[in-house]
This record gives structure tokens, sequence and C-alpha cells, in this order.
């Protein structure tokens, strides 16, 4: 950076660039560049959810809403319940005594206090297209999660579960008391 400095001020001696011109690019200098987006297979619109083992349902979703302030929980797919984020997103409460939530390969059920998994919601979703881009290129272990889900383990063994942005994951509560 001090040979740009030193161009700089050459170039100001010179009457090449006027006090203007230098003080401009001194600032650009000093300001950081900010990472862009890469091009990836696919674009990435929203962090979807995040999918929590828990002991205690009751007990969880009152820590969160104390802590977040989100809206009391709604049951979702697989024995899981929800902490909706206003603005999109939630936690998944999954219990870990009798839950049936827990998409890690190696896990018949969910680790108390451990991330499971967690969702992407991508642009222009369509499961069977993504499975079959995905397999396409050499992706291992990827597999379908009904019509709205994919899932994907990332190197070490975590599941990213792609799916649309929009994506609520209704289901039909258990008969069981959580």
């Amino acid at each position: 950076m001090r040979e740009s400095f030193d161009n700089l001020l050459r170039q100001y001696e010179d009457g090449t660039l006027t006090r203007r011109q230098v003080l401009g690019a001194i600032t650009a200098l000093a300001v950081p560049v900010r990472a862009g987006a890469q091009p990836g297979r696919f674009r990435a619109r929203a962090l979807s959810h995040v999918n929590i083992g828990v002991t205690d349902v009751a007990r969880s979703e009152t820590f969160y809403r104390e802590l977040l302030g989100v809206p009391a929980r709604r049951y979702i797919v697989g024995d899981a319940y929800a902490l909706d984020f206003p603005d999109g997103g939630l936690i998944s409460l999954c219990p870990t005594q009798g839950g049936n939530c827990s998409l890690t390969a190696t896990a018949d059920a969910a680790v108390p206090g451990q991330i499971d998994h967690f969702g992407v919601g991508i642009e222009n979703f369509d499961a069977e297209r993504v499975a079959s881009e995905l397999e396409a290129a050499g992706v291992e272990g990827v597999r379908l999660a009904g019509p709205t889900s994919v899932l994907v383990p990332d190197p070490d063994g975590v599941i990213v579960q792609l799916s649309s942005p929009t994506e609520r994951f209704e289901g039909t509560p258990p008969n069981r008391d959580c």
C-alpha cells in the first residue's frame, strides 16, 4: 500500500493529479473492499431454519420466546415445533425423546443441545432438478426429503436442507404432548 501512496504523491507532484483526485484516491485505498457474491450452483436467498435437539420443548420454547420475543410454537413436520421469526426463518425445536425430526443419517434422534441441521432457501427451487444437478456434479450423499427439500451433507457431515425460500414445513401434530 505504501507504493500506492508514493505513486499518488508522485503523480500529484508531476501535476498529473489534482489535490482533489489524490484525496479521493487515498480515501479509496483506505476503504476495505467488500467481497462480492461468488457464483454458486444455486442462489441462496435466506437461512430458513436451524433444527436444535431439545430435551424439553416447553422449556426451550419459553427460553427462546423470552430471549427473542418470538410467537408461540407451531407444529411442523417430523415431530418438531417452530418458533417463527417475523421476517421469515425459524428455530425448529426437535424433541430428543420420541422425536422424529433428526436429519443426520447417523442419529436415530436429535442430540440434546446440538444443531442437527440447518435449512437454506434457494431461488427457483425444484427438488428433483436440484437433486439431479447436485448428483450430476458428483456431490455425494444427496437425498430427496419429499417434494419440498433436498438434503446435502457438507464435507464434515453437517446436513444442509435446501428448499424454497417460502417453505414453511407445515405438518400434522403428533399424538403426544410436548
